[in-house]
């Protein structure tokens, strides 16, 4: 929601849902996912602690809703990776992965937070696609790099699942300082651009 600006907001039915989901993002990304809560976003937000209710049943609707929105920019952080880099699937696949780890490591509470919900992905009717939408980018960019064959859908499985696990698993430690191997000089991670795409992947014919 570029440009929202909680201050000049005049809350009436059609936009406080919005303004508390906002209020949520904020919250998660000033103090953590432990801060967050109805009262918290309603206070963030300007409106009585009651006033959510108006909208979000208990907590847990709104986490799924700002989970929701987390997925959305998740992916449009990846795809916005994807579009400032070559189009071959080696450029592709590491921009991706730069979005990824990008989005983690600026979004950690969130990023905690959405893959919370995995168990309750089916409670919330805006929560799966969004989920899907993310998860959509890998699956775009795995079909242009695999290890044996990506016509098979097997592989392809096997491809999709490859990326994501490595992906994921080297954003999360980034995000809590366990690893990091990029230069300071250049910017570049050897790990996403050399050593990833080599280590996983041939390029299809």
């Amino acid at each position: 929601m570029e440009g929202f600006s909680l201050s000049t907001v005049k809350y009436h039915h059609g936009n406080l849902k919005e303004a508390l989901i906002q209020a949520g993002l904020d919250i998660l990304n000033e103090d953590g996912l432990e801060s967050l809560s109805l009262r918290a976003c309603a206070a963030r937000a300007g409106v009585s602690h009651g006033a959510p209710k108006n909208h979000f049943a208990n907590l847990a609707v709104l986490q799924a809703a700002i989970a929701t929105e987390g997925f959305r920019k998740f992916a449009a952080t990846m795809r916005a990776h994807m579009e400032q880099a070559p189009g071959d699937a080696r450029s592709q696949i590491i921009a991706s992965a730069k979005g990824y780890v990008a989005f983690v490591e600026d979004n950690p509470h969130l990023f905690r937070l959405m893959f919370s919900m995995e168990r309750k992905l089916d409670l919330y009717p805006d929560l799966l696609p969004a989920s899907r939408e993310a998860y959509a980018v890998l699956r775009e960019v795995a079909s242009g790099l695999s290890p044996d064959n990506c016509e098979n859908p097997v592989h392809q499985t096997t491809a999709e699942t490859m990326l994501w696990t490595f992906i994921h698993g080297y954003a999360n430690l980034k995000a809590n300082r366990q690893f990091y191997t990029a230069n300071a000089e250049t910017g570049k991670d050897p790990a996403l651009e050399d050593i990833f795409p080599k280590f996983f992947y041939t390029e299809k014919d």
